[in-house]
């Protein structure tokens, strides 16, 4: 095959660029809102739970840095599987993806939320159509610059989580900080294993390796990088929100409330805009240059039309990005209720990353010189601690996520995942008609040169 469309694609992002996307996708909303749920859960164990659950990350992550250092491509959430196992478990994971795209929408939403109290000439969804639209301009003019935004909203974030911080630190009194487990080990592997959801994340970067300048080096740093830099963060923000007041006035809060105890005025309205506000951004941001990516080679081996992943000249694939751009407006435009679809597409983003893990496992034999000449190889035993690990933590997630779910909900999902399954079958039936085996463009090795 000949893979036109990829040779626009020119490999612009250097490690830095790509360590802020990781760090934006990291640092969401959930640090903001989860701190609280895991101060209930295990109290001041809250800072030793953070570090533990990057730890699980970290090891769950094992299998995408092995991946992204053997076999560093664009859209890797579709190549590995389409190449490791086959074209049919590609399309399914696409599908799942396309769901979770919904999200969009609802960080435009949760955006609007922190910011129309300040700003309420315009409403909670007026600011969300806003900054989704910026996020989509500033991305279709190239990925280049939207890293660069990323650094820059990156930067004043941290700042924002180290003011918080930092004001605390002085009035932190160690009698709130005993005992340090009061729910005892269940409730602190519970606060562990719902963090994982606020320190994961830096392992979607594998979607920009075709991009990156040097992926095989970088991607594994980065993943290890950017998630212990945060997760050592997140412990001292969690110290200030259970060291100044009561731990037990933070159960199920935001870190608002403890932060009224020490910042100053000025301080708090930074900390929601450029705290709590830019969190949501970062990750929307992010959202924009790794989606798309996942895309692209599904068009270029026909899975998908091919017209559909066409690349404009600052290297955007301009129609998906279109498409996620209308996936995240027309909600907050119309006024849409989209919880239900939302929580929905929260558990599809989990289900691909199971069928990736999956995939992975077989990457030494499937491509066994890539594999030995990778930088980051990982033994036989390594592979399956990290599968089942990463298994594991998916199937937290899944559970945290599905415990409250309506028949609305899952209904949603189930009638999602059987158009996943049935597209592929159907869409290689239709070109076959036309001259194309689709099982055999999407197994063309040629896409790793």
């Amino acid at each position: 095959m000949e893979y036109k469309e990829k040779e626009k694609l020119k490999k612009v992002l250097s490690f830095w660029d790509v360590f802020f996307i990781a760090a934006g996708q990291i640092i969401g909303a959930g640090v903001i809102a989860l701190t609280g749920v895991a101060i209930g859960m295990t109290g001041p164990g809250v800072i030793l739970a953070y570090l533990g659950a990057a730890l699980l990350i970290l090891i769950a992550s094992l299998l995408f840095m092995m991946g992204g250092a053997a076999l560093p491509t664009t859209g890797a959430f579709y190549v590995w599987p389409s190449r490791l196992v086959n074209g049919w478990l590609a399309s399914i994971v696409l599908w799942l993806v396309l769901l979770n795209s919904v999200t969009m929408s609802l960080y435009g939403g949760s955006f609007g939320l922190y910011i129309n109290p300040l700003f309420p000439q315009l409403s909670a969804n007026a600011w969300g159509v806003i900054i989704v639209t910026l996020f989509f301009v500033v991305n279709f003019f190239g990925v280049k610059i939207g890293a660069k935004l990323q650094m820059v909203l990156v930067v004043i974030l941290l700042s924002a989580l180290a003011l918080y911080a930092g004001f605390a630190f002085p009035q932190i009194r160690t009698e709130n900080l005993t005992p340090v487990f009061p729910k005892g080990a269940i409730g602190f592997i519970t606060a562990m294993a719902l963090l994982i959801f606020a320190t994961g994340g830096a392992y979607l970067i594998v979607a920009l390796g075709g991009e990156m300048k040097n992926p095989q080096r970088d991607i594994p740093r980065i993943v290890v990088f950017s998630t212990i830099g945060i997760a050592v963060l997140y412990c001292f923000v969690a110290l200030a929100a259970v060291g100044v007041i009561p731990w037990q006035q933070m159960i199920n809060q935001p870190l608002t409330v403890a932060g009224k105890a020490f910042l100053p005025g000025w301080a708090m309205i930074y900390f929601l805009i450029c705290g709590a506000g830019l969190a949501i951004c970062t990750t929307l941001n992010a959202q924009y240059m790794q989606l798309p990516r996942n895309f692209l080679p599904a068009c270029w081996d026909n899975v998908f039309p091919a017209r559909f992943g066409k690349i404009n000249k600052y290297g955007t694939p301009q129609y998906i990005l279109l498409v996620l751009y209308a996936i995240g407006v027309i909600p907050l435009l119309f006024d849409l209720k989209i919880d239900v679809i939302a929580k929905a597409a929260t558990i599809s983003a989990i289900l691909p990353v199971i069928f990736i893990f999956w995939s992975l496992t077989k990457l030494p034999k499937k491509f066994p010189k890539e594999y030995q000449n990778s930088s980051f190889k990982l033994g036989e035993k390594w592979i399956w601690i990290a599968f089942v690990v990463s298994e594991i933590c998916m199937l937290i997630g899944i559970v945290f996520l599905a415990h409250d779910l309506s028949s609305s909900v899952l209904v949603v999902l189930a009638v999602w995942i059987v158009i996943s399954i049935s597209y592929y079958p159907i869409r290689r039936r239709f070109l076959r008609g036309k001259g194309i085996d689709l099982d055999k463009t999407t197994g063309d090795r040629e896409i790793f040169q």
